[in-house]
């Protein structure tokens, strides 16, 4: 018999979508596609489809803490992305949980300040800054940016992008031709641009793209490079499926 084949691990947490077009059920289909085994932490019990937002049915702290002590139990997770959070208190008790259960991991936070369909989420974002100091990589996209005060602490100097910690600027909600992502990170800017695809776009891009970025860091490469992998995935994504939802089958690199 061959021996069973080593399976790497990574751990969403975030919102579950019935739709499967975004919240952690389209992250562990993301890292399933790519060879990375995902488990998951439910955050929000959202009532949704592609199309339409009805509510976030947020999960109390007591419950994410128990499904955390669960999993952790088990494995070590080396690599952590968050997704849906209520609000800043909830994160910091989630990157405090992880940092104790398993100092070294990598954690990634795609902050979900809006819906597709127009709901908004995050409110207070003055008491989100001083937490990005505790992640390792953040993924706004040109509002969640200016949301959570990024825009302007760069400009006033305040923080050093890509020192203090690491921040890949989405540039699917930008305008021009090309769609462009800004990675900053050890001191350094990196561009990785693709060609703009015309229509409605899909549900749950942000999910796709930072569920991919992990799984490519899971699998050993360097950021930089997972960034631009997880951008080539995504414009396979955004061509594939029907409508609103995208659906790949036996994706070749």
């Amino acid at each position: 018999m061959e021996p069973t084949e080593k399976m790497i691990y990574a751990l969403a947490i975030g919102g579950f979508d019935g739709s499967a077009g975004a919240g952690f059920i389209s992250d562990i289909k993301t890292m399933a596609q790519l060879g990375v085994y995902g488990q998951a932490v439910c955050t929000a019990l959202t009532e949704q489809n592609e199309k339409e937002f009805v509510t976030p049915g947020w999960v109390i702290w007591e419950r994410i803490e128990a499904q955390l002590e669960t999993l952790f139990k088990k494995h070590t997770f080396k690599y952590v992305k968050i997704g849906l959070v209520e609000k800043a208190k909830i994160l910091k008790r989630i990157i405090e949980f992880v940092r104790e259960k398993s100092p070294q991991a990598f954690i990634l936070w795609d902050p979900v300040a809006s819906a597709s369909a127009g709901y908004h989420f995050l409110r207070e974002a003055k008491e989100f800054l001083p937490l990005l100091h505790k992640i390792d990589l953040i993924t706004p996209n040109k509002d969640e940016f200016t949301f959570l005060g990024l825009e302007a602490a760069q400009q006033k100097g305040e923080i050093k992008m890509g020192e203090d910690f690491s921040v890949l600027l989405k540039g699917g909600h930008m305008e021009g031709e090309f769609s462009k992502d800004i990675l900053w990170h050890k001191g350094k800017e990196f561009t990785f641009s693709s060609k703009r695809i015309e229509g409605d776009g899909k549900h749950g891009t942000g999910c796709v793209l930072g569920s991919a970025i992990l799984s490519y860091l899971a699998l050993g490469e360097p950021l930089e490079i997972a960034c631009q992998k997880a951008k080539n995935y995504m414009d396979v994504f955004l061509n594939s499926g029907d409508g609103r939802l995208g659906l790949i089958k036996n994706y070749e690199p």
